[in-house]
């Protein structure tokens, strides 16, 4: 059986009623030629006139064999009629319906002459005179009795008589003259110039700026929320992992600013304040965490001296003196982020932190994850925060939304993002961790083009990041983030590799903060157990 090019037509191709007729010689050249011959079906092309302009073609079929040569074969179907007198050629099909045709005998030379030139350009192209020549097959027609003008001698033709024996008609065409043999290496290079394989990578920085930007679109689509509660000035927001609590708190602030009220936003982590800083820049609101809120309360009070640091039991103390000695200090709106991970205790003074007037406000957005923090409504209800929740997750992937939700317990929610890419788990020992988190940032910086400052390396340590530092930076690029999970709570990265190492599992509220971090991608690597562990909790 000859070598075809493809190997099986697609049910596709069979089905369709205008190619019958080339679907007839293929499997008639299939079944008739010997394992010497190679068939390619179907082949476009795109040459150039001479001056220049684009032209283009498809041969329907390209025969080729070693010592015999190379045969261009147009097929046209249905009874052929052709009017001199107008130039035309025309197809009528069985149903009686007539069709105008392209000239089968110039398709069929215009693909020889374009492939011809194609295939003396390709690398590899033997050296010689080689036996190019076309015919046309007829397959639905009983004989062409005459030549059918200069250009088209009845040997040229192949009819529905000759079907059962193809063989035959394409020999006779490459026979005579003396021509060099094309050779084994000849038809190789032709195989590679009309069935070379492609394989075009695409970086997945592309599919995910795609994800990422239908979540960008999404994120303000939360807005609504606050225009429902604008006024109402006790409220307490909840929601899962990516629902938008941290981008609602701080539209909710720059609004209150904007009003003229001095608006306060606090939070425990530094990095999360840092962020905030920078997303609120030029707002009016002051952002401080809690501890450096204190620092500075406690010293314009006189509460503290020398701007000592209170340990960390005496922070809420510290803000409520000051406020009792200096009532001046307290704000007319306060915004809390991460509102879950503050002490009743705290809780005290960031009520007294909104007293300045009647008209005070004081908003928190907070975790509704109870597997982890608990049913924390009772504990706002005693505030009368008013609840508001939140049941759509606009930050993640849907991939990555099914990830976390293995370890969130509370209300329902629905992910709105795009599928995205599915995670990937890496199992790696703990030795070869670090060398796992360096191959994979090296590989969505230098094969994925990821931009490093879309990557986040986290872990539940410092120690591991520390010794990935300066290997990360100096083979990726210093603008790429690694941080502890703690740390990084409530802020996100579009592509997050994630260390799962063996402490990962002792914390799950760290393994539901550390998997909810990426937007569009994540990479969780880590030992065996701990990773069957994240993916089966």
């Amino acid at each position: 059986m000859a070598t075809m090019w493809p190997r099986l037509l697609p049910a596709a191709i069979r089905a369709e009623s205008r190619r019958a007729a080339e679907v007839r010689v293929y499997d008639a050249l299939a079944a008739q030629l010997g394992s010497a011959w190679t068939v390619f079906y179907s082949r476009p092309w795109l040459g150039e006139t001479p001056t220049g302009s684009e032209i283009d073609g498809e041969a329907d079929f390209v025969v080729a064999h070693p010592d015999h040569g190379v045969l261009f074969v147009e097929v046209k179907g249905g009874a052929i009629t052709y009017d001199p007198a107008q130039d035309r050629w025309t197809s009528t099909d069985r149903h009686g319906i007539r069709h105008r045709i392209k000239n089968p005998i110039k398709q069929a030379a215009d693909s020889k002459y374009a492939l011809l030139k194609k295939a003396q350009a390709e690398r590899g192209w033997p050296r010689g005179f080689f036996r190019f020549r076309h015919g046309v097959i007829f397959p639905d027609v009983f004989a062409v009795p005459q030549n059918v003008g200069p250009d088209g001698p009845r040997q040229l033709f192949a009819t529905r008589q000759d079907l059962d024996q193809l063989v035959r008609w394409i020999v006779q065409r490459l026979s005579g003259g003396n021509e060099d043999a094309l050779g084994p290496h000849g038809v190789t290079v032709l195989e590679h110039l009309l069935a070379r394989p492609i394989q075009l990578h695409s970086p997945l920085s592309y599919s995910s700026a795609d994800d990422d930007a239908a979540i960008e679109t999404l994120t303000p689509q939360q807005f609504h929320i606050l225009n429902a509660f604008e006024d109402l000035r006790r409220v307490a927001v909840s929601g899962g992992a990516g629902t938008g609590k941290t981008v609602l708190a701080c539209e909710d602030a720059r609004r209150l600013s904007a009003s003229g009220k001095r608006t306060l936003l606090t939070c425990g982590s530094a990095q999360l304040a840092r962020h905030i800083r920078d997303v609120l820049r030029d707002s009016g609101v002051e952002i401080e965490t809690f501890a450096d809120l204190a620092r500075r309360l406690g010293t314009e009070s006189g509460v503290l001296s020398n701007n000592t640091l209170p340990r960390t039991e005496q922070v809420p103390e510290v803000v409520f003196d000051s406020l009792s000695t200096r009532p001046d200090l307290a704000y007319d709106a306060v915004v809390v982020d991460e509102a879950q991970d503050f002490t009743p205790a705290t809780w005290v003074a960031i009520d007294a932190l909104a007293t300045k007037s009647e008209g005070s406000v004081l908003h928190a957005y907070f975790d509704s994850n109870q597997r982890l923090y608990g049913e924390l409504r009772s504990h706002f209800d005693a505030y009368t925060l008013l609840p508001i929740r939140l049941s759509r997750n606009l930050r993640n992937t849907q991939n990555i939304h099914e990830a976390t939700q293995r370890f969130y317990r509370g209300p329902a929610l629905v992910a709105d993002g795009p599928l995205g890419a599915a995670v990937q788990w890496i199992n790696s020992e703990d030795a070869k961790l670090e060398r796992a988190a360096l191959d994979e940032a090296r590989r969505l910086f230098k094969t994925e083009a990821v931009l490093p400052e879309d990557i986040a390396v986290l872990a539940p340590e410092a120690g591991i990041l520390e010794r990935l530092a300066i290997p990360l930076r100096d083979q990726v690029h210093a603008g790429l983030t690694l941080s502890t999970v703690a740390h990084f709570k409530g802020l996100e990265r579009r592509f997050v590799i994630l260390l799962a190492t063996r402490s990962l599992s002792d914390i799950p509220e760290m393994a539901y903060v550390a998997l909810s971090r990426a937007r569009a991608h994540l990479t969780v690597a880590g030992p065996a157990e701990v990773i069957k562990w994240l993916r089966e909790q």
